[in-house]
């Protein structure tokens, strides 16, 4: 699977895969030799510590079941296939979250000003939002970058904000990721109610690809007013959405500007140019490097401009003197006898995609919420807004990734499905047999899905990586099963007490295999949060249900495929 979720979740099929690898070599070296040295001899007797444990009265009532389901085919079959196809029912009731929760113990703050806000403005509310974050319990460490992005430490992370002087970024470590899920939505609450004069977003480090927000909508089209007017629309539909807490756009207004209509006659007579004017109030305002001062092995430039406080407004900019060779003015000549000022607002940066104009629109949302819900509110009410001819709007965010991943995952099924079937195929010599895996397959994926939605969980990326892990469970305990009847002659020719002691006989496996698969994803179910547990349900829950398929679907299927050939092969005999 290419692609950052690729990078992501291949180490489970990397490991995967060299488990089996390994499991294959030591079964047929290591455990061989053991097993002649220390399984125990008949002599031993039927202890239950030599033969294993066995409770009678459950397997009889086992073998009495599966009696039962091959001696009446038709109902067996139909009670076996409810319960996958409630499965598949079922992920229509689920809620999709597709990139799980990271869980971990560390989240970010981001601080929105005005575009036009300075560098000590945003440093002031920064420190404001600091003292609340470090009024919480848990907290153990907060760190802070003002005017930039941190670097991408995490594997999703996007530096969008640099050179932002209207911009704050925090990352925050708490003791456990348990406290940061609590502190999320608590902190977002009290920092909407106390500094509404910033937007500021307390976010979880999200799975999946990078996205700027879970919910984005563009509007593409080629006026910028038009643009500006229908994402200001769509921004007032979207905050009245339930759940969402912030909107953003990135057609953003423009900062103040300050425009000079130079008199160019007074300025010729004071010996100065257009450009020698815009290099003088350029080193002005902006400074001019006269210096230097070492720090260690460090140079640091020396940069003289004029005092802050003589460049706060309009009046101030037109009071800065240039320095000019004139006998007139010793002390130099003033901006305002030079030029006329204005102060205007200037047009923010022209965002594209794909060469387009864009203006994206982005909600978010309150911790815990599952984006497809909010997004399935938003598009509801969205379907009256009637958008102006030439314009149009696709959706991004979390959806967006979604889709590109399952794209990505399947990009290269057509080739593991050859080759699977070329497997099998192989192995049973015979398209029938094989037939029954691949049912055995489609339907053990129902199973995982009808686990997750009994225990309450949302249906994502990691459900996808369980219902494979599934299949493969499901499909290997059939295969035992197969080989079983098909080694029992009797079995092969539709005996039904053949068939039911041939079920039998794999039964220690098929159970011993379920217990120990539910004990090891066990863990992870009990330790909580939102990227484990929905995988771990699946594989255990799956495994459980499996057994279905294995002692009452394959045997049943086997011996209605044996009947319909045993015509034919006393026809040829």
């Amino acid at each position: 699977m290419p692609g950052a979720t690729g990078e992501f979740v291949g180490a489970i099929a990397i490991t995967v895969s060299f488990s089996l690898v390994g499991s294959y070599i030591l079964s047929h070296t290591v455990i061989a030799g053991f097993a002649t040295m220390l399984l125990p001899s008949h002599a031993s007797g039927d202890h239950w510590y030599n033969t294993g444990l066995r409770i009678p009265a459950l397997t009889k009532w086992f073998s009495e079941s599966v009696r039962l389901a091959i001696k009446h085919p038709a109902i067996s079959l139909l009670l076996v296939l409810t319960v996958p196809i409630t499965g598949y029912w079922s992920i229509s009731q689920l809620t999709e979250q597709f990139f799980p929760p990271s869980d971990r113990d560390m989240f970010e703050v981001q601080v929105y000003l005005p575009p036009q806000a300075s560098l000590y403005a945003t440093q002031a509310i920064t420190e404001d939002v600091d003292a609340i974050i470090r009024s919480y319990d848990g907290v153990e460490r907060v760190d802070w970058l003002v005017g930039a992005n941190f670097p991408s430490f995490y594997y999703n992370l996007q530096a969008t904000q640099n050179n932002a002087p209207y911009f704050s970024q925090a990352m925050v470590k708490m003791d456990n990721f348990q406290l940061a899920n609590e502190l999320i939505p608590e902190l977002q609450t009290r920092l909407n109610r106390e500094l509404p004069a910033a937007q500021i977003l307390v976010r979880k480090l999200e799975q999946g690809p990078p996205f700027r927000a879970p919910i984005e909508l563009r509007v593409y089209g080629e006026n910028l007013d038009v643009l500006k007017s229908i994402g200001e629309d769509v921004r007032l539909i979207l905050a009245n959405t339930p759940h969402v807490t912030h909107t953003r756009e990135t057609l953003q207004p423009g900062t103040p500007k300050v425009w000079l209509k130079v008199d160019e006659d007074t300025a010729k007579l004071n010996g100065i140019s257009l450009n020698q004017f815009a290099n003088m109030l350029q080193a002005t305002l902006v400074g001019r490097e006269t210096g230097s001062v070492t720090e260690g092995s460090e140079s640091i430039p020396i940069r003289v401009r004029v005092a802050n406080e003589e460049r706060e407004n309009l009046s101030h900019l037109g009071n800065l003197r240039l320095p000019i060779s004139s006998e007139v003015y010793t002390t130099g000549v003033s901006v305002s006898t030079l030029a006329d000022l204005e102060l205007t607002t200037s047009r923010g940066a022209i965002t594209r995609r794909n060469g387009e104009r864009v203006n994206t629109i982005e909600g978010y949302i309150q911790a815990g919420v599952l984006p497809q819900t909010v997004l399935n509110e938003f598009q509801s009410r969205l379907e009256s807004y009637d958008l102006p001819a030439g314009y149009r709007i696709d959706f991004g965010g979390e959806s967006a990734e979604r889709d590109r991943s399952v794209a990505l995952l399947i990009s290269n099924i057509s080739v593991v499905v050859v080759l699977m079937i070329l497997v099998v195929v192989m192995s049973f010599n015979s398209f029938r047999l094989s037939s029954i895996i691949f049912m055995v397959a489609g339907l053990a994926g129902g199973l995982g899905l009808l686990s997750v939605w009994l225990f309450g969980y949302p249906f994502g990326f990691t459900v996808i990586i369980a219902m494979l892990g599934i299949m493969g469970l499901a499909i290997n305990a059939a295969i035992v099963i197969l080989a079983e009847l098909r080694l029992n002659k009797d079995a092969s020719e539709g005996d039904i007490d053949a068939s039911v002691d041939a079920v039998m006989s794999c039964t220690r496996h098929i159970t011993s295999t379920t217990i120990t698969t539910v004990g090891g994803f066990m863990p992870l179910i009990i330790a909580g949060g939102g990227f484990w547990p929905p995988f771990a349900v699946a594989i255990a829950g799956g495994t459980v249900l499996t057994t279905l398929l294995s002692f009452y679907f394959v045997p049943v299927m086997y011996r209605l495929m044996v009947k319909k050939r045993m015509p034919q092969i006393v026809a040829s005999t």
